[in-house]
């Protein structure tokens, strides 16, 4: 090339040249891309060979060689938009020491200020300094491998999204994270932190976390080529909601140390400040339970163990604090004061599946607070109330003072056991509780409310004073019926109550003074033994014939609380009670048992000893009915009496066992009715019975003896010996008459009746069935009896508007067989009217009484009142008895034929009496009013042959007998006035004394006919009776040859008699002195009697009297027989 200015090459020169040109370019070409490649190559190498030789002597500012890089972008924004977040660093050093120490040294990066710029610019976090190791080798991989990393002074805004993804908190939506440089931490030696910021937004938990201070000073160990981190760590989080309750805010700090001790164990120690977890309760809302200050101290030893890689736990030992507060337990808040607790954990060898743990907590100690007092809601405007002062009243020496307990101590134990801790649900152990003495009064404070809701429910309602002492718990943890996770399988412990007042059923009165022991049976049971104490009774209406109150002594019983795994807990409460009958009575009618309340005992008085056990189950909730309980009741009475329990009479002296239930009761036993043994058994059902169902049932069987009727006052000792038995058989039917059936058996009675007997050993029963009706009787059916020479049957009818009737439509008793109608009337005032109808009717016992013993003879005569007339006592009930007989007995072989009699008794005596027979001879008897008398008249026309067959004597023939008389009414006695007069008839066969008498005149012996025979003309008799002695006044009887005379009296009731009279000899003449006027009582002083008389006398018993004759008495006329 030439300068401008001077001539240039000739063109020809260059023309001629071109040849040589042309060969040499290519060549020039190349040296010129092998420098420019050189330079490219050589510069950046020089470069980096200038900065490692330089990093040889320090860190090198690499500042400048950034900046034209930096912001840089490291968080892109939405497609269009700029970078949501960008990198800036104010500077930057590099420093590698390979050259000098080898290829593998470390690759440190200083940074200083570090910041993230959003996309407005805006520093969103930053570090103030920072350095970071990288192993060289890995990098040449594209792998960063971190040997040691320290941060300081950094602040960093982090924000966790809905999803749970963890990005910078720059504005914008976030973008997906994805590529970059493979991280290997395994060759971290260090990591350095130091004043370090945290601060996460928390959108899936709507909280803002804050961790301040981070503090780390970290450095890996490594034994047996399992890793682990020894060095000091601090760490500071605090936590507060978006929105909501910030009164329990979280915050939490964290110290730890750990160092690799001698044998080649990591041990650390960790401490926790006082942390309330309820501050956690947006995150874990089942910490807000825990609203108390806790505090941990630990320490922690890791091992190497099978598992590769790492160190892993190996002892555990931690002490937890706890502060005032309060905690829920089972949805009850329990205040506390201070606690504390030892924690224990083991874990075992870590396998492939499995990591076997233990837990063992021991010394746990909480102090309980009482609940805090709730502010007063502000009173109503209202009128200032009326206070009324009442003066104190003073202090009782006699009342111990109660027993004042502070707030309880809550100790607790256990141990757990994982087989897999990776599966924390599969659990086993054992847990132990236990609270010191408080009052059951408050008990319900600290008895957790969802806990066995019903029991405690229960419990706190009904034991409303006492002392709960030594309250234990230990509950076994073990598999669930699914095996997929724990429950609790085993309960034991419980605690004792004394002085307890317990209120069993509401509103009965509690129970009171009672001593308890609770005892967990398994995790559905729990069961309550008592003793001791006593059950107040109010006697006063309830038909226990008393008033006031009383008391029973309770006996060892219990209480079992089930199904404490259901919504409602069951409660089987068993009680034995002993004391007066009257209490026992008294409680059973409580309306809330629902047992005499709803049937009340129809007895008076009742009085006796008893024992009542029984067994109640219900459900333990606020309302329960009837149909929720079941009863299952026993009572042992001894010493019973109840009045008025049949027939107006009592039980007395019995003994008896009752059970009851809800649905109905039973007893059985031995009593003594009207002081005769009985055996009872009876049933009542309390249940609703269709129509026609049973409603009670009682069987009674009655031991019967001569001496027990007696003392039960039914007079028939007498008839009968040895003993007969008798069952009544009662039954209650709904929408019908109930139902008595009688049955009398004799078999091993001796029976002496006056119209019927028998031996013992011979059958012999009677039967009845009486229907009852509200109370009153309706029918009586089915009447029958049977025995030997004993047969009938027969029914009771009462009419609306009529007295009832007793039907016999067939009888056969002894020699009796005919029908009978009886009929009694309701009232006393109307007559009990009896009609026999009979073929035969035998009435001889009734006529010759009871068998005479053959060792003696009775020397008396039964009068019966209704002739005597006599009256002992108040008037009886009146009678009307009607008998048509076609054949009356009267003895073994004598009979009356054709007898129609009715007799009107007044209560008093025979008001009317018609009487008539047809054999052996016709005969009538009749008594009627006539004013303030009674007529008698009796005409029998053949009184010879009445007398013959009567078998009273047979040696009178002939004579019409009229006995005609009145009882006088005036006199309490009814004395009886009459004569006796007999047409002739004929004494044959006359005693050869009364012949010799006869003949003696001549008049006398011209007129006999017949030798053997006595012919009376005439009889008379006058008689009078009264207080049971006959009087004979002025009797004669004779004919014209012999004549008689007879008086005095005859007491029937003694037996004895007092008679005299006379003889009168050749009669017809002998007499006629004492006919005459004036001065005829001379010659004859006797009525009847003559001139010349014989005098005699009876004198003595009836049976035997004695004879006297005064033969001489014939030489003294007249009236001397009177004076000598």
């Amino acid at each position: 090339m030439s300068d401008p200015g001077q001539a240039g090459p000739s063109r020809s020169g260059i023309s001629g040249s071109a040849p040589q040109l042309k060969k040499k370019r290519p060549k020039r070409l190349l040296i010129a891309g092998l420098a420019a490649i050189g330079l490219v190559i050589g510069l950046p190498a020089l470069a980096v060979l200038s900065l490692l030789v330089a990093m040889m002597f320090g860190p090198v500012d690499v500042t400048p060689a950034l900046r034209p890089f930096l912001p840089l972008a490291v968080i892109n924004g939405p497609k269009g938009a700029p970078p949501r977040g960008r990198l800036d660093i104010a500077r930057a050093r590099l420093c590698w020491t390979g050259l000098r120490d080898g290829f593998g040294s470390p690759v440190l990066l200083e940074l200083d200020d570090v910041r993230i710029l959003d996309s407005a610019g805006h520093v969103a976090d930053r570090i103030a300094s920072g350095a970071i190791a990288l192993d060289a080798f890995p990098l040449l991989h594209g792998a960063i491998a971190v040997t040691d990393l320290r941060i300081s002074g950094a602040g960093i805004l982090l924000r966790r999204n809905a999803g749970g993804a963890i990005d910078l908190d720059l504005p914008g939506p976030a973008s997906s994270a994805g590529g970059g440089l493979a991280v290997d931490p395994s060759k971290l030696h260090r990591v350095l932190l130091s004043n370090t910021h945290i601060t996460l937004a928390d959108d899936q938990l709507h909280a803002r976390w804050t961790v301040d201070p981070l503090e780390a000073d970290l450095t890996p160990v490594a034994v047996k080529h399992r890793h682990g981190l020894s060095g000091t760590l601090t760490v500071g989080v605090s936590e507060v909601p978006d929105q909501g309750d910030a009164t329990h805010p979280f915050q939490a700090k964290l110290t730890a140390k750990g160092a690799l001790a001698p044998d080649n164990t990591l041990a650390w120690h960790i401490a926790l400040d006082p942390v309330t977890p309820a501050g956690l309760a947006s995150v874990l809302p089942g910490l807000d339970a825990v609203r108390a200050p806790v505090g941990l101290d630990a320490d922690v030893i890791l091992r190497a163990g099978p598992v590769r890689h790492y160190m892993m736990p190996a002892d555990v030992s931690a002490m937890l604090s706890l502060g005032e507060g309060q905690i829920k337990a089972a949805g009850s808040w329990l205040f506390t004061q201070h606690g504390t607790a030892a924690l224990h954990l083991t874990p075992g060898d870590r396998k492939a599946g499995s990591w076997p743990v233990r837990l063992t907590i021991g010394n746990v100690a909480i102090q309980l607070r009482e609940p805090p007092v709730l502010p007063a809601a502000p009173p109503v405007a209202s009128a200032p109330p009326v206070v009324v002062t009442q003066p104190a009243s003073p202090p009782s020496s006699a009342t111990a003072a109660p027993e004042i307990f502070p707030p309880p101590q809550f100790t607790a134990s256990g141990e757990f056991e994982w087989k897999n801790i990776g599966v924390p649900r599969k659990v086993t152990g054992t847990a132990s509780v236990a609270l010191s003495d408080m009052p059951f009064t408050k008990l319900g404070t600290w008895w957790p409310a969802a806990a066995a809701k019903g029991a405690r429910l229960w419990v706190t309602k009904n034991i409303t004073a006492g002392t709960v002492r030594n309250l234990h718990i230990t509950l076994g943890i073990g598999p669930d019926r699914t095996g997929q996770s724990a429950d609790v399988t085993s309960v034991s412990g419980g605690l004792d109550g004394q002085a307890m007042e317990l209120h069993w059923l509401r509103p009965i009165i509690p129970m009171e003074g009672l001593d308890a022991h609770l005892e967990f049976v398994d995790p559905r049971t729990i069961k309550i033994g008592f003793q001791n104490g006593y059950q107040p009774t109010i006697r006063t209406g309830h038909n226990v014939g008393a008033t006031g109150t009383g008391k029973l002594i309770l006996k060892p019983g219990s209480m079992i609380i089930s199904d404490l795994d259901k919504k409602d807990q069951i409660g089987t409460i068993h009680v034995e009670l002993a004391g007066d009958l009257r209490d026992q009575l008294a409680l059973l009618a409580e309306p809330r048992l629902h047992v005499l309340s709803r049937h009340p005992i129809p007895f008076t008085h009742p009085r006796g000893n008893a024992l009542i056990g029984f067994t109640l189950q219900l459900p333990l909730r606020a309302h329960v009915s009837t149909d929720d309980m079941t009863l299952d009741g026993h009572a042992h009475l001894t010493r019973l009496h109840l009045g008025d329990v049949a027939m107006g009479r009592a039980v007395d002296d019995g003994t008896l066992d009752t059970d009851v239930t809800m649905h109905g009761m039973t007893l059985a036993g031995h009593v003594l009715f009207s002081h005769i043994p009985a055996d009872v058994k009876a049933d009542t059902t309390f249940d609703d019975v269709p129509s026609g169902g049973t409603v009670d049932h009682v069987l009674a069987h009655l031991h019967l003896t001569p001496e027990n009727v007696e003392a039960a006052g039914i007079p028939v000792s007498s008839y009968f010996y040895n003993r007969a038995e008798i069952a009544v058989n009662y039954t209650m039917i709904k929408d019908l008459p109930d139902t008595v059936a009688l049955d009398l058996n004799m078999l091993n009675a001796g029976i002496h009746l006056p119209v019927w007997s028998k031996a013992p050993s011979v059958p012999a029963s009677a039967h009845a069935v009486l229907y009852v009706d509200d109370g009153k009787l309706q029918s009586v059916e089915e009447i029958r009896a049977s025995g030997p020479d004993l047969k009938l049957n027969g029914e009771a009818k009462f009419h609306p508007n009529g007295p009832p009737e007793l039907l016999l439509p067939n009888f056969r008793i002894s020699r009796s067989v005919g029908s009978a109608r009886l009929t009694i009337p309701f009232s006393n005032s109307g007559p009990i009217a009896v009609h026999v109808r009979a073929s035969t009717l035998d009435l001889t016992p009734l006529v010759q009484g009871k068998p005479k013993d053959t060792g003696s003879t009775p020397t008396t005569f039964h009068v019966p009142e209704a002739a005597s007339g006599r009256i002992k006592g108040p008037p009886g009930r009146s009678w009307l008895i009607d008998v048509d007989a076609d054949t009356l007995w009267y003895g073994k072989d004598s009979a009356l034929g054709g007898v129609r009699a009715h007799i009107d008794h007044n209560g008093t005596r025979i008001e009317r009496l018609r009487f008539a027979m047809t054999t052996p001879t016709p005969a009538t008897v009749n008594i009627e009013p006539a004013g303030n008398t009674r007529r008698f008249t009796a005409d029998v026309p053949d009184f010879g042959m009445l007398l013959d067959k009567l078998r009273v004597t047979d040696l009178m023939s002939g004579g019409h007998a009229k006995l005609d008389g009145r009882f006088d009414d005036t006199r309490a006695s009814a004395p009886f006035k009459g004569t006796l007069n007999v047409t002739p008839f004929v004494i044959t066969r006359a005693p050869e004394a009364l012949r010799i008498a006869r003949n003696l005149s001549i008049y006398g012996w011209l007129n006999t006919k017949n030798e053997s025979k006595f012919e009376v003309l005439r009889f008379e008799m006058p008689v009078s009776f009264a207080d049971g002695i006959l009087h004979i006044h002025d009797g004669r009887a004779g004919n014209g040859a012999l004549g008689a005379t007879l008086e005095g009296p005859v007491n029937l009731d003694a037996g004895t008699l007092d008679l005299s009279g006379t003889i009168v000899p050749a009669f017809a003449v002998n007499a006629l002195p004492g006919g005459l006027p004036a001065i005829g009582r001379l010659f004859a002083p006797e009525k009847g009697g003559g001139f010349l008389a014989v005098k005699f006398g009876l004198k003595g018993k009836l049976d035997d009297p004695a004879f006297s004759v005064s033969p001489f008495s014939i030489f003294l006329p007249g009236v001397l027989r009177k004076i000598f």
